[in-house]
């Protein structure tokens, strides 16, 4: 018992939450029905016990023992160790970044000689793996295991890059895509060559038959041009759009392209029905 000044009493006991001294026994555990938060403890004959609701034990109920009495009390050094090299690999997986990146788009008809590097990193310093693999093979891949060559592709390939090191293990998905192109831009001409629908002034990868409003300078008199892959042209549902009102005078004619990579494909060569004269912001799409 200690006075602090005249008229106040401290009667200290071995805790100041007075639940942790609601159990003197194994047995008061696992009866234990006191509303607690999760990671109260609890001391019962110099044992420190943790509550976790999501534990369940015969003998302790929803206590568990403190981690550094489990320690101190074990013997299984291996299961300790393994259990922390588990925890160190997820807090510090292995990290791996390969270049160009996870995808590179080429145009149709070129041919690729597929290269790659990459960089394996853990705790944020450079390490070098141990094994390496370029879909599931170690074809093409360098003696250093930092980077692949394999042979020339034409077509869409993926390649998946896993690397080993210590028991961990990263991967990475690399895709090569090849792409026609659709071309846009203005002409004076009624009709276009070969070249110069490839030499309009304006390209982009032909993913769809939409293109957002795009400015096409037609002063002096000349055509505004759009030349899509006729596999997505649909008379049907291609819309033209003028400064926001829909123009529907438009002139098609299908004809073979040959692109730069002298690859061969039909075309829809798309353009007004009338020379325009000013400065136009045109839409396709609906």
């Amino acid at each position: 018992m200690i006075k602090i000044g005249t008229n106040f009493l401290y009667e200290g006991k071995n805790f100041l939450d007075l639940r942790q001294g609601e159990a003197d026994s194994i047995e008061d555990l696992k009866t234990w029905n006191i509303n607690i938060p999760v990671g109260f403890e609890v001391c019962v004959n110099g044992t420190w016990y943790v509550y976790n609701p999501e534990f369940e034990s015969e003998t302790t109920g929803h206590f568990k023992k403190r981690i550094d009495v489990e320690l101190n009390n074990s013997t299984d050094f291996d299961d300790i160790n393994e259990q922390l090299a588990e925890l160190q690999n997820t807090v510090f997986p292995l990290s791996l970044s390969v270049s160009p990146g996870q995808s590179t788009t080429n145009e149709m008809g070129s041919t690729i000689n597929p290269s790659l590097s990459w960089t394996v990193t853990r705790k944020g310093s450079r390490v070098s793996p141990t094994e390496a693999f370029v879909n599931d093979s170690t074809e093409g891949v360098s003696p250093n295991l930092s980077s692949y060559s394999g042979p020339s592709i034409k077509t869409n390939t993926n390649y998946n890059v896993k690397v080993k090191y210590k028991g961990l293990v990263a991967s990475q998905n690399i895709s090569y895509v090849f792409r026609l192109k659709k071309y846009y831009g203005v002409s004076a001409n009624e009709t276009l060559t070969n070249s110069e629908i490839l030499n309009l002034g304006g390209s982009t990868w032909a993913t769809s038959w939409t293109m957002n409003a795009t400015t096409f300078n037609c002063t002096g008199g000349k055509y505004p041009y759009y030349v899509i892959p006729s596999s997505l042209y649909n008379p049907s549902t291609f819309k033209v759009w003028i400064g926001g009102l829909r123009n529907t005078d438009l002139v098609v004619t299908i004809q073979e392209v040959t692109n730069a990579q002298s690859f061969v494909e039909s075309y829809a060569i798309i353009r007004l029905g009338t020379k325009q004269t000013g400065v136009l912001s045109i839409r396709f799409g609906d």
